[in-house]
């Protein structure tokens, strides 16, 4: 079987890529900012209440 140029698409994906694409199916970005966020918003509450 044979392909013709304009059948193939050739895409350069590095590991970053990779790894980049499996944390954004994974939605880990999301986690750690509402764990993130959350916890130093509860930290900054606490601090300007003493």
């Amino acid at each position: 079987m044979s392909f013709s140029e304009s059948q193939i698409k050739v895409q350069e994906i590095q590991d970053l890529g990779l790894v980049a694409g499996i944390i954004d199916e994974m939605s880990l970005v999301d986690l750690f900012n509402q764990t993130h966020f959350i916890n130093k918003s509860s930290a900054q509450a606490k601090r300007s209440k003493q």
